[in-house]
């Protein structure tokens, strides 16, 4: 970045607190499984400079065009600039001299870091156990219904004010504390223990103006009548090409291209990108839901993306192509080649990486995958070489444009290639320039504060607890009463030292009395807080009298 304010902001990101205090009410949908996420960001629009980090990196460069966002993903909008990030079900519009991180985004959950700046958030919806999660450094928002909601986070981190324009929120402090602002409700805070403060109401301004247009033109979208939402960027294909209804494939669009010799996964280039792997990036403006979700295929000689039957969330895919190589076997030139061609409608996805049947069979929703087994060997466009791709290898792997480097070929060629194998992944990380390295090694040092930071707040938490239950009357009585109970009977000793009979009847102690149960609220195994009332019970053992703890029921 340029801008002197974007600077400034990199030497004083307040990593430690904001990241722990967005965990206080993050939820326990963590990614457990193998499977990569099932959805992805997508920048919908933009306008000034946007630039981002990708997951592991520490080097900011401007965000391409149509390259996915994922957790640990990393964005800045310069002075003057905004952009908005389509999720399928939610859109979140950033506005200038933001930052804004990934947390976690998956199909279950969608969890922001935004560390200063404004963001505004339509949640469209939310289905049973979904959470939409806002992270600053002092609170946390989460949405408990579809709606619109924004937050203004200070420079310095210290102050944000929460605005629900629609729909219900929860916000969430560093201790616990927490306060639910409906539809029309506005609330400024500092500190980390949700400290109000008296601010004058915030009108609409330029930036939430902007949002609300961009919402009302996604609500008008040609595209969203023939596609489920869900199907990320699939609003950029109006004004770039045209819908039709086909008998047998149902709704079919066909793109505007001008350039001879145009083919599906030819303008672009693709890009190592965890957790899938190779991933395409197309060239055009629209260049991102039909290269993601559907299929494709030629009616009269003209390209078509078919989206067929999808879910309303459908699986996205990295790239929807079969790949082909064979090293000196299937060559370019003087060295070894690497081809693919995009998958026609009903033709079976099969995924390059590892991943569970479950996955597989959301990601080929309604198509047979026993009618297209992985030796692709009754695919369409295999033996078509006009949809058939190939480059070298060596221009694979560095990424450059494909439709500079691309070479037909032969119906010989294409026998002596081996179908579905991927290419490798590269090897080695590319040199970072000394000034990166430097802020690499100043970002271990905050995990490494950040490590100690929640480490002290554990401490400083359970130390507050244990001064809270001092305080309670009930817990001195208890600790009066303990010495008696559990002192042991001791019997008198004649001379020998043994111990002698003792027949008198002695008077029955009391029963050991329950310790106090708290009133505030405790840290469930879902990862919300309950009231601590009617949701279990505190016991002692049986044994050497000595608490049990809190027992769910």
């Amino acid at each position: 970045m340029h801008s002197t304010a974007y600077r400034r902001f990199v030497r004083s990101l307040p990593w430690a607190a904001a990241l722990l205090l967005f965990w206080v009410a993050a939820s326990a949908f963590a990614q457990q499984d193998a499977d990569p996420p099932a959805r992805v960001a997508h920048l919908g629009a933009r306008e000034g400079s946007v630039v981002f980090a990708p997951q592991g990196e520490e080097d900011w460069i401007e965000l391409p065009q149509n390259r996915p966002l994922t957790t640990g993903d990393r964005l800045w909008t310069d002075r003057g600039a905004r952009a908005e990030l389509q999720l399928g079900s939610a859109t979140v519009h950033i506005g200038n001299q933001s930052h804004l991180g990934f947390s976690a985004l998956d199909e279950r959950v969608a969890q922001f870091l935004l560390q200063q700046g404004s963001l505004s958030a339509r949640v469209r919806e939310l289905t049973q156990g979904e959470n939409f999660e806002v992270g600053t450094p002092n609170l946390a928002l989460r949405a408990l219904h579809p709606g619109e909601y924004r937050l203004d986070v200070a420079a310095d981190g210290r102050d944000t004010r929460v605005t629900v324009l629609s729909g219900t929120a929860q916000v969430f402090g560093e201790g616990g504390q927490s306060v639910q602002l409906s539809a029309g409700q506005q609330a400024a805070f500092t500190g980390r223990a949700l400290q109000h403060v008296n601010v004058p109401r915030q009108a609409q301004d330029a930036f939430g103006a902007w949002a609300a247009a961009r919402n009302r033109a996604e609500d008008q979208a040609i595209a969203t009548r023939y596609v489920p939402r869900g199907v990320v960027g699939a609003t950029a294909l109006d004004g770039h090409g045209t819908w039709s209804q086909d008998p047998g494939l149902g709704p079919v669009w066909f793109p505007q291209v001008t350039v001879q010799d145009w083919a599906p996964y030819r303008h672009g280039r693709w890009e190592w990108i965890q957790p899938w792997g190779w991933t395409w990036i197309d060239d055009a403006p629209w260049g991102f839901a039909p290269f993601h979700y559907g299929r494709w295929t030629m009616i009269a000689d003209r390209w078509a993306w078919v989206p067929g039957r999808m879910t309303s969330r459908p699986v996205y895919a990295p790239a929807l192509v079969v790949f082909a190589g064979g090293g000196a076997q299937f060559s370019i030139g003087t060295g070894p080649a690497v081809a693919w061609y995009p998958l026609a409608p009903g033709e079976a996805w099969w995924p390059a990486y590892r991943t569970s049947p479950r996955y597989v069979n959301f990601a080929n929703f309604n198509i047979n995958l026993d009618a297209y087994p992985r030796h692709y060997g009754n695919h369409v466009w295999r033996q078509r070489p006009h949809a058939i791709t190939a480059v070298r290898e060596e221009d694979f792997r560095r990424g450059r444009p494909v439709h500079r480097h691309w070479q037909p070929v032969a119906p010989q060629g294409i026998h002596r290639a081996e179908f579905g194998v991927a290419p490798a992944r590269p090897e080695g990380r590319r040199e970072l320039p000394p000034a990166v390295q430097e802020q690499y090694r100043a970002h271990r040092e905050q995990e490494r504060l950040q490590r100690d930071a929640e480490r002290d707040a554990r401490w400083q938490i359970r130390e507050a607890e244990q001064v809270r239950r001092q305080q309670d009357p009930r817990f001195q009585y208890e600790q009066s009463v303990r010495p008696q109970q559990d002192a042991p009977i001791r019997q008198p000793r004649d001379r020998d030292g043994w111990h002698q009979r003792d027949d008198r009847v002695r008077p029955l102690q009391s029963a050991p009395q329950p310790r106090y149960q708290p009133q505030a609220p405790l840290q469930r195994e879902d990862g919300r807080r309950g009231s601590g009332r009617g949701e279990g019970r505190w016991e002692r053992d049986d044994g050497d009298g000595r608490g049990r703890g809190w027992q769910q029921r």
